[in-house]
Order: C-alpha cells, then structure tokens, then sequence
C-alpha cells in the first residue's frame, strides 16, 4: 500500500482531544453524498464514543486528511437464491441457513461509510481501492482475533459506485436491494466473503 497513516478516531480522541479532532473532520467534504459529509461531522465521534461503530481517518504523507470509513458489526440475512453455489457453501462456513426463509442469517462487519476527502486536490488524493485497501487491512486484524468471514455494504443504485465494488480489486457481489422511504432512495446490498 501507498504511504498514508490510519488512525482509529478513538485514539485520536485521546491523543489530541476532541476539538482538535472535531477541527480535522470540519476539513472533510463529500459533495457527491453529503450524508457520508453529515455523519462525519455530526455522528462519527459520538458513535466511537458509544462504541455503536468506529471511524478511521487515513492521511497522507503530508498530514493532509484524505478519505474515512466506518466500521461496524450487523446482523444481515441473506437470500441463498441470490448466490452461487460456491458462494452458498462459503457463507455456510459463517452463518447459519434459516430453513424457514431459505436465507443465511450472519453477524458480519458492515462498512457503514466509506469516502475519500473531496477537499484534497487530486495529486495528493487517495484511490478508492487503496482506501478498501486500508479497509480491509483492519478488518484482517479484527478477523484474527475475533474471527467472521463476511463483509457488507450498501450503496446507491449508482452504475459507477457498483462497478467500483464490484471490481476486481473490491470483489463484491450483490445479494439484494432496500428502497429508503426517507430518502427516497433504492440501495444496493452487496458482500464480499473473505
């Protein structure tokens, strides 16, 4: 991977104090999505805080602020007529099928926000996959000693942001869709077994 620093937001909480870190996520910004810009700003240290999901901030050589995600675990059920078969046999290893609902019910880690820093110019600025990079650099760590095996996400029915997951570098695959009545949008679920 490329020289960037990742710094778990709770010991940044520590090292720095909060209005120093509430001054390094006001640099942030995410014109494209702004409810990933809100949640930075608004949410992430009080959700660390509470331990309901944790935030990584990623710098680049120069100390400049490029990109976050949030990470988190989420019970999620997953229709086994949207897999393979050999995905099927992999997710077995995990979960358990609900023979009810024909659907394998998993605790897994859900990457709950993901962005680099739009603020950055594009000479400094980080790649989307040397972020999922990163990304799963800690959740390698966390599976060692905690183990699990499935990762998931959502995003908007957006034909860039699905190629980008589904790329060969990211390799997730879709198993469903959830319609958002509030925001009055369609989202993509997809996982990645690891």
């Amino acid at each position: 991977m490329d020289n960037y620093s990742v710094f778990n937001i709770l010991d940044l909480l520590e090292t720095l104090g909060e209005d120093e870190v509430c001054s390094i996520l006001s640099e942030f910004s995410c014109p494209k999505n702004t409810e990933i810009e809100d949640f930075l700003h608004s949410n992430a240290i009080e959700f660390a805080k509470r331990k309901m999901s944790i935030s990584y901030l990623v710098f680049n050589d120069t100390q400049e602020f490029v990109g976050y995600f949030t990470l988190t675990h989420k019970m999620s059920s997953i229709p086994c007529d949207t897999l393979s078969k050999t995905s099927c046999k992999k997710l077995s290893m995990h979960s358990k099928l609900n023979e009810n609902t024909l659907n394998y019910d998993v605790s897994a880690f859900l990457i709950a926000q993901f962005s680099k820093n739009y603020a950055v110019q594009d000479g400094n600025a980080i790649t989307g996959d040397c972020l999922m990079d990163y990304v799963f650099d800690i959740l390698f760590r966390i599976q060692h000693l905690v183990g699990g095996g499935v990762v998931f996400l959502e995003c908007e029915e957006k034909q860039k942001l699905l190629d980008f997951y589904q790329n060969q570098n990211n390799r997730f695959k879709p198993y469903g869709e959830r319609y958002s009545a509030k925001d009055n949008k369609k989202y993509i679920q997809l996982l990645r077994l690891f």
